[in-house]
């Protein structure tokens, strides 16, 4: 065998190593590495705006550092100037109805209840007896389920981050981390590869350009598609006189960081609310609702994340439950683009290795040198991703 196929191919043995010791290093390492990731979240979210800024500045390409470092603190004293704009204006109401939606939150589920017993009670007279109870079971049974699932994740969650010093600390110091994460982003992504050989660092470079593309694009695009979902659907309620509104928005807006099923968890709970408060205005609730979300799919996704994760919405619900059952919350967020990350990882190494044997056999043929060997090897380990 061609030696330089064979070091080729030892190489991509190795950078999976590398891809699989780091995932398996994540996971034991969760509690503590989770306020990380959620900086390295928000620093996913802005970098693109603080480019565009850097891109505006006319001395650039003299002083590089200079203008990322001036965009970055733009963009940094603006999102601190927006967050003391939400704690002065929408966090004091979110709190109280918070409050008070969580301390009537039995009977908001009694009263929804009621009412829908009320409208089914008047197709149900003529049900027998027996058929009626048997339903009735089916429905409270399929409750119980519903609610021992979902304490069951809020349980998972709070085991995860709990009892964590670490995160705690991650926290506080949160801002700091997403300030040097923007600004010093090449020089991070350049030393991650740089304790490794040489050979081996275009394969990790390629493993880091396939890890931004699938996680970063779906961090960002989930991350705005919460935060316009959340504000349409706060002002919409608020326009209708929904009460909880706020607590209802962020409730949207965090339920749709979860692919597919989350929004409609989100629809549930502005039902549930409305269902218990205000029932005649239960149709314009769920024609919002509906609105919200043909706004999104047709609008908003295809533009903002268009098709990140390439999963079948059926493997992204097997991802969700599964995740959901060891992980909790995170798990649920987390899981999807993780697997999918995964999945390209996968396809990027079975395609340069399906390249090896052509270019060995092409270099044999052309009876080129050692060092244009090197040189297409290079070259196709950089459109390897594409």
């Amino acid at each position: 065998m061609n030696p330089e196929l064979k070091r080729k191919r030892r190489h991509l043995v190795a950078m999976a190593a590398v891809v699989a010791v780091t995932l398996v290093l994540l996971y034991l390492l969760g509690s503590v590495l989770l306020a990380l990731g959620l900086s390295v979240a928000a620093a996913y979210v802005l970098l693109p705006v603080a480019r565009l800024l850097e891109r505006a500045m006319p001395w650039r390409r003299d002083r590089p550092g200079l203008s990322r470092g001036i965009a970055v603190t733009v963009i940094f004293i603006a999102v601190l100037g927006i967050l003391a704009g939400l704690l002065a204006l929408v966090i004091p109401p979110t709190v109280e109805q918070g409050q008070r939606f969580a301390e009537g939150l039995p009977e908001i589920f009694q009263s929804a209840r009621g009412t829908v017993e009320g409208w089914v009670g008047r197709y149900t007279e003529q049900i027998p007896p027996e058929i009626r109870s048997k339903i009735e079971e089916t429905a409270a049974g399929a409750g119980g389920t519903v609610t021992d699932a979902a304490w069951s994740v809020v349980a998972q969650t709070l085991r995860v981050v709990s009892g964590s010093f670490a995160f705690i600390l991650g926290l506080a110091t949160a801002p700091m981390m997403v300030f040097y994460l923007m600004k010093d982003s090449t020089a991070i992504r350049t030393s991650l590869s740089a304790p490794f050989p040489q050979g081996l660092r275009p394969y990790l470079q390629d493993a880091l350009d396939i890890a931004d593309r699938t996680i970063g694009a779906y961090i960002r695009g989930q991350l705005t598609l919460g935060i316009i979902v959340g504000t349409v659907v706060t002002i919409g309620l608020l326009l209708l006189g929904v009460p909880f509104a706020f607590v209802l928005g962020i409730v949207a807006g965090l339920t749709e960081l979860v692919p597919i099923i989350g929004p409609w968890i989100g629809g549930a709970a502005g039902v549930l609310v409305t269902l218990a408060t205000e029932p005649d205005k239960l149709p314009w609730v769920i024609m919002l609702y509906l609105a919200v979300q043909l706004l999104e799919n047709v609008f908003l996704v295809p533009r903002i994340q268009g098709d990140s994760l390439k999963l079948h919405p059926v493997a992204v619900i097997m991802v969700i439950v599964i995740a959901s059952h060891y992980f909790g919350l995170w798990g649920i967020i987390l899981g999807p683009p993780i697997v999918a990350l995964i999945k390209d990882l996968a396809v990027y190494l079975a395609q340069e290795w399906n390249r090896l044997p052509e270019l060995s056999s092409q270099t044999a043929d052309a009876g080129i040198s050692e060092e244009t060997t090197e040189n297409l090897e290079a070259e196709d380990s950089g459109t390897g991703e594409e």
